[in-house]
């Protein structure tokens, strides 16, 4: 049974953390591996919203080797290992197939040679995984083994292609749960569909929040030392609550939506790329001739990703545009698959953060994290921090808590959850 907002408690907490997506599960497991008292209160359902409509994809950060991010690369590479480490049930190797050496793709010397700088850069990938999920090192296909994975390819796969591994969560939200029960395990109190109603503050400090219960129409005065918003798209609102404005880094930001489509059968044993044919006036969010990726689940397809804008009162109408253009793009990149608006079997969405310093007629989408401390809102004891990959949340809610545990009073022990496996997430997990 869901827990209303009295489970919180009456006493004083360490630490609020408002916001219960992949990042709030990750700041509440890690905050209370470090021995902190912690609530989590999320206003809708835990891991349900953007961090469940991802396209499932732990990605190892290839295309900053393209970029020449390296240490961006090194990053995505170190969290994909501890995901497949911490929770071996519920994330797994995923072979990933490109078309080499044809119009629009990259040419056969220039894939060789980012395989071998990525198992160069991932040289200690597997250290510490279990043998069932050590990703193999990437190679060249042949026309014919780049048919075997995705036949419906077609003339795309007639100079073969290039083979790589990263990793794949089956249940995006059940991994995002996983780290809920770990830190609920381990004393946290969490509840959902609750919503943060108003702060109270004194002294330059919040004192306590105003929870709501969603269902029951209950409130509670949450207190805490310290508090922590992260809402994806709501943060915003929220700072403003606390402080009458926004705050810095989160005043007019906006958001895009992301979305993906089911396609109601498996059509292929492999994610695969394809090159769009959109250009960057078309597709001005995703930047022009990106690439698309074909995921495969137990029994369908997730394809994606479709990238636009909308206001509040026009997501519906923008949505169905982006089934349309997503699907069109598909069709159009690889006609052999055959697709049609009857094979959509289902979509997902979410919203993700826009650049804040983009050009408001040129939006783009951000590619870091937005964090922000009690220099930058105003109060002693308020923090924010939104993400912008799945693949990274852990890493980003470490930073903030180090953040965190430099203005308490106590000593406050280090981060743990690359190390520490999640309860219920190991081999036995149901997907």
């Amino acid at each position: 049974m869901r827990p209303e907002v009295m489970a919180l408690g009456s006493t004083r907490h360490d630490l609020l953390v408002i916001g219960g997506g992949i990042l709030g599960a990750c700041l509440a497991w890690d905050a209370t591996l470090r021995g902190l008292k912690v609530a989590l209160v999320e206003r809708g359902k835990l891991g349900a919203a953007t961090s469940a409509n991802s396209l499932r994809i732990i990605h190892g950060g290839l295309r900053y080797l393209v970029r020449g991010d390296l240490s961006r690369m090194r990053e995505s590479i170190r969290e994909r290992s501890v995901l497949l480490r911490i929770a071996p049930g519920l994330v797994e190797p995923l072979p990933v197939a490109l078309p080499c050496g044809i119009s629009g793709y990259p040419n056969r010397a220039a894939i060789r040679l980012g395989l071998a700088l990525n198992d160069l850069i991932s040289a200690r990938r597997n250290q510490y995984l279990l043998p069932i999920r050590r990703l193999p090192a990437g190679r060249a296909l042949s026309a014919q083994e780049l048919a075997a994975f995705c036949p419906g390819l077609g003339p795309l796969a007639r100079a073969g292609g290039a083979l790589w591994y990263d990793a794949v969560m089956s249940r995006p939200e059940q991994l995002t749960r996983a780290f809920v029960r770990s830190a609920t395990e381990r004393g946290a109190l969490v509840t959902e569909y609750a919503c943060a109603e108003c702060f109270t503050t004194s002294g330059g400090q919040v004192l306590s929040v105003t929870i709501r219960d969603c269902q029951s129409g209950g409130f509670q005065e949450v207190a805490a030392n310290q508090f922590i918003v992260a809402a994806g798209p709501w943060t915003g609102d929220l700072l403003a609550l606390a402080s009458g404005s926004a705050g810095a880094g989160w005043e007019g930001r906006r958001h895009a939506l992301a979305l993906n489509l089911v396609i109601g059968r498996r059509l292929a044993g492999a994610a695969i790329g394809l090159r769009s044919q959109r250009s960057a006036t078309e597709d001005p969010l995703g930047g022009g001739r990106r690439f698309l990726f074909l995921v495969p689940q137990e029994e369908t397809t997730l394809v994606g990703t479709w990238y636009g804008t909308a206001e509040d009162g026009a997501v519906d109408a923008a949505l169905e545009q982006g089934r349309l253009t997503l699907l069109e793009d598909v069709r159009r990149a690889c006609p052999g698959l055959g697709l049609a608006p009857a094979d959509i079997a289902g979509l997902h969405w979410g919203r993700l953060p826009l650049d804040r310093v983009a050009d408001v007629r040129m939006p783009r989408l951000a590619d870091r994290p937005q964090v922000a401390g009690p220099t930058d809102l105003g109060l002693a004891n308020l923090h924010a921090v939104e993400t912008v990959k799945y693949t990274t949340a852990r890493r980003v809610a470490e930073r903030v808590l180090d953040r965190v545990a430099g203005t308490l009073p106590w000593a406050v022990g280090p981060c743990r959850t690359a190390e520490v496996p999640l309860a219920g997430a190991g081999l036995g997990a149901v997907p």
